[in-house]
């Protein structure tokens, strides 16, 4: 038994042909249990239309559904990202803020109104049009008597690629809130342009010839870390850790964490070329500031390239070494785009 079922917007009207595989003649309305064709036709000028199989309608419903919410959330996810079409045949590509180009690239499964099966068919259309396709979609899905098997499966995006929009010293909140003027003087601040302030050399004490009890060497790596040894005119991005005093406030800790955790989240953009985990031991400043950082599974600059702790790193002028109090975290770089971000032991992480 053929079935047509038509769903209507003003500049928008998708028609479905298929088959049910009920015989009842008392069913008022059957069942389209399969998927012949399906044609999206767009009342404008031009009169432009698409049409295919169930792999098309598959992969347009799909594709204009995840475009729409991408827009309309301002989070692009790329599209390494999404797998989970049967076929990418159904592209959408945003030419301006009014203008959208539909993409429909023909297979052996699916046919175009016009033109030679060998060419794509491409159509423009305008916001209104593309939300009009988006209506007649949600009138197919609201429609339990066509293609009941057929459901989409919408994600939400990851906080990795949402774009901030100020940067991260105008956003970041006290790590330890517990006068109430010391927080309203913060909103206040965060008004105000963030001066670039600068560590003076002169300023900064000098090295002691004798190590005090109780501290490392300088030179000398932390316990169960790997530092590469590089000549004296060239410093490594892996042996900038150097021996400090250690913050052991819980607050400050959970507060500095919070803030590491939003860093690298803003800046690390997972790519396929990192194909295991990267487990660093990173030394946070009272500020926020990253001052040092080492490997702890013997990252190669390759694989360091593809995180964000050398842009991330302060690096103080000269030969200089910090002095002022840190908090030392295990951060875990995962391949499927997880962060761990842990207070570091000093038997192990």
């Amino acid at each position: 038994m053929t079935i047509q079922r038509q769903y209507s917007s003003p500049s928008c009207q998708l028609t479905l042909q298929g088959l049910s595989d009920s015989h009842s003649p008392s069913e008022s309305r059957p069942c389209m249990s399969m998927l012949m064709n399906a044609e999206c036709k767009f009342m404008d000028s031009a009169g432009h239309s698409i049409s295919g199989g169930r792999d098309f309608f598959e992969s347009l419903v799909t594709r204009v559904s995840r475009y729409t919410q991408s827009m309309l959330s301002e989070v692009m996810v790329p599209e390494t990202q999404d797998q989970s079409e049967p076929l990418q045949n159904v592209t959408l590509q945003k030419l301006d803020h009014h203008l959208h180009r539909l993409t429909v690239y023909p297979d052996q499964h699916s046919g175009l109104e016009s033109g030679p099966k060998t060419q794509a068919m491409t159509v423009d259309l305008t916001t209104v049009q593309l939300f009009d396709l988006v209506e007649t979609i949600d009138q197919f899905f609201a429609d339990s008597r066509t293609l009941p098997d057929l459901t989409l499966n919408l994600q939400p995006a990851s906080k990795r690629y949402v774009k901030p929009e100020q940067p991260t010293a105008q956003r970041i909140v006290p790590a330890a809130i517990g006068i109430s003027s010391v927080a309203l003087a913060a909103i206040a601040f965060l008004t105000l342009p963030v001066p670039e302030v600068k560590r003076p050399r002169d300023l900064l004490p000098q090295p002691q010839t004798q190590d005090a009890p109780g501290t490392i060497p300088p030179g000398t790596p932390p316990d169960g870390l790997t530092q590469p040894q590089t000549p004296s005119s060239e410093v490594s991005p892996q042996s900038t850790l150097t021996p400090s005093q250690t913050i052991t406030n819980p607050e400050a800790i959970n507060g500095l964490q919070s803030q590491l955790d939003e860093k690298l989240i803003q800046t690390w953009t997972v790519t396929p070329e990192l194909t295991r985990p990267l487990i660093y031991r990173v030394s946070v400043a009272e500020n926020g500031d990253i001052i040092g950082y080492a490997s702890v599974n013997n990252a190669t600059p390759e694989e360091e390239k593809l995180i964000p702790l050398p842009q991330l790193l302060y690096r103080i002028p000269g030969d200089a070494r910090p002095t002022e109090p840190v908090a030392d975290f295990a951060v875990r770089f995962n391949p499927d785009g997880r962060l761990e971000i842990n207070p570091w032991l000093e038997n192990g992480n």
